[in-house]
């Protein structure tokens, strides 16, 4: 007997967030397609779409969900818990199961501080919800957080699905496609990430083993759009390059399969020592024109003390390759990172200078809970900003640091934060006036630095019109 048979699944608005919503979240994206298949009826509420509250209580009163799903971050995490509350206060005898990374990182813990919570499900969910939904016994369902009574029940990890190919791919049927600022499609490829980076609680949320898709079911999916007139595509996991073999086999079906005019970009971010010039120019022929790496510091001393697993050799000689196929190359560093001086900060700001990529983005280092980098700060003692208030109200776009070290104190942080802003504009500018010059020549620098004004990038990055209009032009600028 089916225990719930109307599920509503819910993206909240993260209010206070430096992008709008640039595509349809992957995460949800798998569970409604899993409900699809297996015959659940569902509906979708993206709030970080431009859906109010009021929208969210039209739904559930014309919907009328048994159960609701909702995707929880850490960052901005409270905001969620109202957002739960306030469904329980729509329809107080509908249930709410929570999945995303906040649940899989804390668990029990955020049934305790959110009480309106049924439901927490750990790690990968997909299995999970089905079960649940089908009305497996509780105590059955693994990875499942429930309550009994005044007790709060973690039934243990559920292993991970080691074949993704058997996953049907989003198809995001029910989402607001004609919403997001941009017209992308994401891609996951593969789950898991292997490297100990000290700043990432991977472990926790997506796990450490890496376990991928199969080229063949890549681009089926990219076909699948394709047809429906979609050519822009992002990968969404970290790793797209891990398997070199995978990644030459997926350019070759691309191009057997005859599908023109694709566009895709790694922009979660790419590891320097998984690409070189061989495997970048496969993907350049098949449509692969965005590259961010995550260099995160600019000597070897700070790679070594964050774990990072490569070194500023292997993180130039990947830039070098990628400038020479003419990709646009976006910089990932961190500011403050443990045992970073001011001086070694300055080597972050000589390479994110030393060549022309098309942006740099210097992230406010923020300590998520589970991490090796959080559990350092806090027996250390170094917090500015306890982490109940920074996961509320800060971002890694923020000139406001949440820990200090003895090599670079709260003031030095600020100075810091300050400083790469004008950094990145200075990199931007570049990038933007040197597109422009064949086509603008003496007035190249007046609009790319129109562009690169931070009132109109906010507007870029929330509006989705505007963003798809300015694209076009300068396509044909560029071309």
């Amino acid at each position: 007997m089916m225990m719930y048979k109307r599920v509503l699944l819910v993206f909240p608005d993260y209010k206070g967030g430096h992008y709008g919503a640039l595509r349809p979240p992957a995460g949800l994206g798998y569970i409604a397609e899993i409900l699809e298949k297996s015959n659940i009826k569902y509906d979708v509420v993206d709030m970080a779409a431009g859906f109010s509250t009021k929208k969210l209580k039209e739904k559930i009163e014309s919907f009328n969900p048994d159960l609701v799903g909702i995707s929880l971050m850490s960052l901005m995490h409270k905001r969620s818990y109202e957002i739960i509350n306030f469904i329980k206060q729509v329809k107080t005898t509908v249930h709410v199961i929570a999945g995303g990374p906040h649940i899989s990182t804390l668990r029990e813990k955020v049934l305790k501080d959110c009480t309106a919570l049924d439901y927490g499900s750990v790690l990968e969910g997909e299995e999970l919800i089905l079960e649940l939904c089908n009305g497996n016994e509780l105590s059955s369902i693994k990875g499942l957080i429930y309550r009994d009574g005044e007790n709060i029940i973690f039934n243990g990890e559920r292993s991970f699905n080691e074949d993704l190919d058997k996953l049907p791919f989003p198809k995001y049927k029910k989402f607001p496609l004609n919403k997001y600022v941009t017209e992308e499609i994401g891609i996951v490829s593969s789950r898991g990430c292997p490297y100990g980076c000290i700043y990432c609680p991977v472990k926790t949320a997506i796990g450490r083993t890496w376990r991928k898709r199969d080229a063949g079911s890549l681009v089926d999916e990219i076909s699948y759009w394709h047809k429906l007139g979609y050519k822009q595509f992002s990968i969404l996991d970290d790793n797209f390059t891990f398997n070199n073999e995978r990644v030459k086999e997926f350019c070759k079906k691309i191009k057997l399969e005859s599908l023109y005019g694709l566009e895709f970009n790694c922009n979660n971010g790419i590891r320097a020592d998984n690409v070189n010039y061989d495997i970048l120019s496969n993907m350049k022929e098949v449509g692969f024109a965005y590259l961010a790496l995550g260099v995160e510091a600019g000597n070897n001393k700070v790679l070594k003390n964050i774990n990072k697993g490569e070194t500023i050799e292997d993180i130039e000689l990947a830039i070098k390759s990628a400038l020479q196929l003419d990709y646009k190359i976006t910089l990932f560093f961190l500011v403050g990172s443990p045992g970073e001086t001011m001086e070694d900060f300055k080597d972050s700001i000589t390479l994110a200078l030393k060549y022309p990529v098309f942006d740099v983005r210097f992230y406010n280092l923020i300590p998520f809970p589970q991490s090796k980098l959080y559990d350092w700060v806090s027996k250390n003692d170094y917090f500015i900003i306890s982490p109940d208030n920074y996961l509320n109200s800060t971002s890694h776009w923020d000139n406001k640091p949440v820990f200090e070290t003895p090599e670079m104190n709260r003031y030095e942080r600020e100075k810091a934060l300050k400083t790469v802003r004008n950094v990145r504009k200075k990199v931007r500018y570049n990038s933007m006036k040197s597109v422009l010059l064949p086509k603008f020549g003496s007035i190249a620098g007046l609009i790319a630095r129109i562009y690169i004004n931070d009132y109109i990038q906010n507007i870029l990055m929330k509006n989705s019109i505007l963003r798809r209009n300015l694209k076009k032009v300068f396509m044909r600028v560029s071309n």
